[in-house]
């Protein structure tokens, strides 16, 4: 009985959240939204590109107690993108792409395939990826869920979702968004525009 509580109210989680800010990928806008703060934290969702075309929707849920390290991931992951691009550019690399050994924490994902699904058991991974283009090489710091699969069906998931940057300063500005001053300064002046209003 207590599973069926818990899926029951999680449809309902997905649309208490509100969007911070935008990010985009591939040209896409894609959002960043929290939950309002409580006792026990928040949750911080991040909109990925979606690489399954079958899903409309979806991304990773991070809670705040996991967002510091999240967000040193990150760092660390710049720190080798840094380096390598250096790398590519000093021996003309020109297509690649290497996994980056950064240990990222288990988060949480969803996706919508019809309605709303989660995966409570998510390990995404960095890659760094050189591609060639009509004006040259590019050089990518991509973060991939890996396929999310739903916990209340074995038979639907999506292959993976993806939040890529080709830039240190589109890479500075995602990690710039993890910040829980973000998400408390929002639900912060929202709560003391209500509080003008006394019942």
């Amino acid at each position: 009985m207590k599973r069926i509580i818990i899926l029951l109210f999680l449809p309902l989680t997905i649309l208490s959240q509100e969007t911070l800010e935008t990010y985009e990928i591939f040209g896409k806008e894609l959002n960043m939204q929290a939950t309002e703060p409580d006792g026990k934290g928040y949750t911080l969702y991040l909109d990925g590109y979606a690489l399954d075309k079958t899903v409309s929707k979806g991304g990773l849920m991070i809670k705040s107690k996991k967002i510091e390290d999240f967000k040193n991931a990150w760092e660390e992951a710049k720190l080798k993108y840094i380096e390598w691009t250096a790398t590519a550019k000093e021996n003309n690399v020109t297509d690649m792409r290497k996994d980056i050994k950064v240990k990222v924490p288990k988060v949480e994902g969803y996706f919508s395939y019809g309605s709303w699904h989660f995966d409570f058991s998510v390990s995404p991974y960095f890659q760094y990826i050189i591609s060639e283009g009509k004006s040259g090489a590019s050089y990518g710091l991509a973060l991939y869920t890996g396929k999310l699969q739903a916990s209340d069906n074995q038979y639907i998931d999506a292959s993976s979702f993806f939040y890529g940057f080709y830039s240190i300063e589109d890479i500075e500005n995602f990690i710039a968004l993890l910040d829980p001053k973000i998400v408390t300064d929002h639900f912060g002046e929202k709560n003391s525009k209500e509080d003008l209003f006394k019942d």
